[in-house]
């Protein structure tokens, strides 16, 4: 009997434990099911805030009425290297050697064609260092003439420098001030570069905009960061690139590696805002890509692949899969495509072959202007566009958006906000009041007599001297170091070179004359040097002068030898020359 109470124990018990398990994977399944549910709405809700962002802004584009079509064909650059060339311990040692200096040409990119039309993505791909940068500056109009070969167009003209404003170029390097804040970064573009009828109410709302539609709203007040300061992430880096592009309102958008640092998610979700830009606002968008997911992949209009700096394919999208097929190169159903492209082009036979039979394909068309007929829609007799719009040279009737005044001040208060935290840091202060007190310590109430003369001189040389050229080490990096940043700037027509320096001057002038106040008022007191007010303002002026003529010189050197490094050596070597003329003079 105990036994079979046991068994019946047991039975039970195992019994509610089946039916608690199953009615926890039931719980679980409905679950599951809910936050199915519940990402599909949060999906189709960030979908549709997308459309409405994106649509509010599609009145006043100027991509939607005058869209740009972009052609090239028979692309040709190639660079001058030097080769075997001596150095000069070789030289030295070995004053019979036969190795000669010499020039060879290196192709970088050949024969390559192609079209974007606006309303689609077009997608450049290949291996690393096959030149798909290289062609997408070429596009950009960022490597000049030197070693260019071929015929790029926009609508049908060359591009020109007025051009430049309706293209828009985000690089593979987020290139920022780091000391400012993601919505002061976007404001200050914003304010530069959209068309001055814009109020600055308008333009901010745009940048609201914009950040809400990258999701940046939430880092809209951490500072951009760098190196040494902690700000955004790696992601929030490159949507900020991309968003300070977006908002100007280009027809063409060139993005090189738009999806690096990015997880999947956001990658497509990126990729679904530019298709719908382009879709909705008539952009023509060109990106190199290196490795895009089967959904990134799929979201492409058009596809160009390149190889060693030549055409592997170009073409539908759709069709990239077939054409390999005819080659002899199938693709499982269930691969992606991209990894597989990647895989074949990795492989230098392979490689090699499909270079081989692109160039045969078009052997009767060399330059491949046939092929852009085919696919560009800009000669299609169905294009619902007017011959106007189709052949309209893509110019501006201003060379800038901002006006000269408007330009000086927007850049003095950008200077001025990144200025502030670097000239007048922690350690630089907390340097000049330790200066202060070992100079009080040193010299502290030095008494009216002869004997004494030595020591004010001394006070007074040492601070003469000492603010005469520590400023320049500032100043020294100051230009190489916002080169980048200008010459990105300045290729997009967002300001004058005067109205960089003039900001650059006005912004940085207070702050430069901080510290030697700060120094120069206690020690001068508490020296004794003259206990008169119209004599300690005379001195304080000195300094002062002397400070904002080292910083100028600071900048001559940072500015002609752009090289921190060769520049702070001249520095010294100026220094030290000037102190052994004063030593030999009181000698």
């Amino acid at each position: 009997m105990e036994q079979i109470e046991n068994d019946q124990i047991i039975t039970v018990t195992e019994v509610d434990s089946s039916s608690s398990s199953m009615s926890t994977a039931i719980n679980e399944k409905t679950m599951t099911g809910n936050d199915g549910v519940n990402d599909l709405s949060v999906q189709l809700e960030r979908s549709a805030k997308r459309t409405e962002l994106i649509e509010s802004t599609e009145k006043g584009s100027t991509s939607a009425k005058n869209p740009v079509y972009v052609e090239w064909h028979g692309v040709n650059y190639s660079i001058t290297e030097e080769s075997n060339k001596p150095s000069w311990w070789n030289k030295m040692g070995n004053s019979d050697s036969k190795l000669e200096s010499g020039k060879h040409v290196r192709t970088l990119i050949e024969n390559i064609h192609g079209c974007a039309n606006p309303g689609e993505i077009l997608a450049i791909m290949g291996p690393s260092g096959c030149g798909k940068t290289t062609l997408l500056n070429l596009l950009g109009d960022r490597v000049g003439s030197k070693g260019v070969q071929g015929t790029v167009t926009l609508n049908g003209h060359k591009p020109t420098k007025k051009s430049k404003r309706f293209v828009a170029y985000c690089t593979q390097d987020d290139i920022f001030f780091p000391q400012l804040t993601v919505k002061e970064t976007l404001s200050y573009t914003a304010r530069l570069r959209l068309p001055r009828e814009m109020s600055r109410r308008d333009k901010l709302k745009q940048v609201d905009n914009t950040m809400s539609l990258l999701n940046l709203s939430k880092c809209a007040n951490t500072i951009i960061g760098d190196h040494r300061t902690r700000g955004v992430s790696g992601g929030e880096r490159k949507r900020t690139n991309i968003a300070s592009e977006l908002l100007t309102d280009p027809s063409v958008i060139l993005l090189d590696e738009p999806t690096s640092g990015l997880d999947s998610s956001l990658a497509l979700e990126l990729t679904k805002i530019l298709k719908e830009f382009a879709v909705k606002q008539k952009k023509t968008i060109i990106m190199v890509i290196h490795q895009p997911s089967s959904q990134v992949f799929e979201s492409f209009d058009k596809l160009m692949l390149m190889a060693d700096g030549h055409m592997v394919y170009f073409g539908e999208r759709a069709g990239v899969v077939d054409y390999l097929a005819d080659q002899g190169y199938k693709c499982h159903p269930n691969f992606n495509p991209a990894d597989y492209i990647l895989e074949l082009l990795n492989d230098n036979t392979i490689k090699q072959k499909l270079i081989n039979g692109y160039a045969h394909s078009i052997r009767d068309d060399p330059t491949g202007k046939q092929a852009i007929e085919k696919y560009s829609r800009r000669s299609r007799t169905d294009n619902q566009l007017s011959n106007t719009i189709l052949n309209a040279p893509v110019t501006s009737t201003r060379r800038w958006e901002a006006t000269f005044l408007q330009q000086v001040s927007i850049l003095t208060q950008r200077t001025f906000k990144q200025s502030r935290s670097v000239i007048l840091s922690r350690v630089d202060i907390f340097q000049t009041i330790a200066l202060a007190i070992i100079c009080l310590i040193v010299w502290l109430q030095i008494p009216f007599a002869e004997t004494n003369i030595a020591d004010r001189v001394g006070s007074i040389f040492f601070c003469g001297v000492f603010w005469s050229f520590h400023p320049m080490i500032g100043a020294v990096s100051s230009f190489p170091l916002d080169l980048v940043m200008l010459s990105k700037e300045r290729q997009s027509r967002s300001y004058r070179l005067l109205s960089y320096y003039l900001s650059k001057q006005i912004a940085e002038l207070p702050l430069v004359m901080f510290n030697p106040a700060l120094f120069t008022i206690p020690v001068y007191w508490a020296a004794n040097l003259l206990p008169d007010f119209g004599r300690f303002v005379a001195y304080l002026i000195v300094i002062l002068l002397g400070t904002v003529t080292s910083q100028s010189f600071g900048y001559f050197f940072g500015a002609t030898l752009l090289n921190v490094q060769k520049s702070i050596c001249k520095y010294y070597f100026k220094y030290f020359n000037f102190i052994n003329s004063n030593c030999n003079i009181s000698n």
